[in-house]
């Protein structure tokens, strides 16, 4: 601690250097943590929402296929299952909008039953399961679209060849970690529009979302289903949540694959460009070295220093980089941009690692510099002119 306000001063010796390469870890960890961000979110959900045992059962084709809306009354009565709905997509466009959000089809007087971490005031709750085309939004949507209770929703088949008119019945919350941006309303109302315009894609439940009895109990339900729809025209494909999470993911390919491909890049560019900074202060500082062993700083000393220095410099990218990200997005409502990213912030163990990488990355950017700096000659040294 003694070498603390040398190893300080030395940082900002040349401010405009040190400051820049800060700014330039920074700025390249944004985009890292934006992507780190990302993934540690879908893990946030994926253990948030294991507590509540939903199975996702979808046609053996994937999500273009067709389950019958008789299916949801046939796993319901399946041993172990404490309740499912239909979950049918409609993907309509709200007025001129461009950007979609998620809509959805479904069982009211059910939906709590299979969401329960999602609250909502009763009397609003009663209200939408009493009015056929009322529906139920998300607290972040409704505020970026700002929508009241009461208004009109109307909706233009974008899939379907149906329009919906539709009325903002409650506004339900949930956990940072829930989806509060759809828009959920009652199917019997979507099924008799399709009929009405003599569609085949009536009675489609879309996916079957359910609830097991227990943890326990999810594997052998999923068996069950999986054995009772097998010989049907519509086979079947139980899979957890997180499961079903997780194969939005596989469709864009492997994700995680690519972000790790794209952090080893990043930091390989970073630690040239740091190590690049601390080169150039070894070569400007090779008399001052030399004096300091002439005074008796040995070679750990000044090998410790420079390495201090190195990192100084890496945490001050860090923090600007990975605190400077996380308060950014706490700030930013994405959800203004697209609905479908209301819920998407960094959390701190993402920040902080973003912290810490930058660090290591001031560590070992600055190995050979010290290196070379514990080694200069003391001779050498003072015979040199900078």
């Amino acid at each position: 601690m003694k070498y603390l306000p040398l190893i300080l001063r030395n940082v900002f010796r040349n401010k405009v250097r040190s400051i820049f390469t800060g700014i330039s870890i920074a700025i390249s960890l944004f985009p890292l943590m934006l992507l780190y961000a990302f993934l540690d979110l879908q893990d946030d959900m994926a253990s948030s929402t294991a507590q509540y045992n939903r199975v996702a059962v979808l046609h053996e084709g994937g999500l273009a296929g067709q389950l019958p809306i008789a299916y949801v009354d046939r796993v319901r009565r399946q041993p172990g299952v404490k309740d499912a709905i239909p979950l049918s997509w409609f993907g309509g466009n709200y007025r001129e909008e461009k950007t979609q959000f998620a809509q959805f089809a479904t069982d009211p007087k059910v939906f709590f039953e299979i969401y329960p971490e999602y609250a909502c005031p009763p009397d609003q709750i009663a209200a939408w399961q009493s009015d056929k085309t009322g529906c139920l939004v998300g607290s972040v949507i409704a505020e970026n679209k700002g929508w009241k209770i009461g208004d009109k929703i109307p909706l233009q088949g974008n899939i379907y060849p149906v329009d919906l008119e539709l009325t903002v019945r409650g506004i339900y919350d949930g956990p940072d970690t829930a989806d509060r941006s759809w828009l959920v309303f009652h199917f019997d109302y979507f099924d008799e529009s399709l009929k009405e315009a003599r569609t085949p894609n009536s009675g489609n439940a879309g996916i079957i979302m359910l609830r097991t009895e227990s943890a326990s109990k999810m594997s052998p339900v999923m068996q069950s289903i999986e054995s009772a729809f097998a010989s049907s025209d519509a086979p079947v494909k139980p899979m957890t949540e997180k499961e079903f999470g997780a194969s939005f993911l596989e469709m864009m390919g492997n994700v995680r694959g690519f972000i790790r491909m794209t952090a080893t890049a990043i930091v390989i560019a970073l630690i040239c460009v740091a190590a690049n900074t601390m080169a150039m202060a070894v070569r400007e500082r090779t008399r001052e070295i030399a004096l300091f062993k002439a005074i008796g700083f040995n070679r750990n000393t000044i090998l410790g220093m420079f390495l201090a220095e190195s990192i100084a410099i890496g945490l001050l990218g860090g923090l600007i980089g990975g605190i400077g990200t996380k308060f950014l997005f706490s700030l930013i409502d994405l959800s203004s941009v697209d609905p479908g990213l209301g819920m998407f912030y960094v959390p701190w163990r993402t920040a902080l690692w973003g912290v810490a990488l930058a660090a290591a990355i001031g560590l070992f950017s600055g190995l050979i510099p010290a290196w070379r700096a514990a080694n200069v000659s003391v001779i050498e040294g003072l015979r040199k002119v900078v």
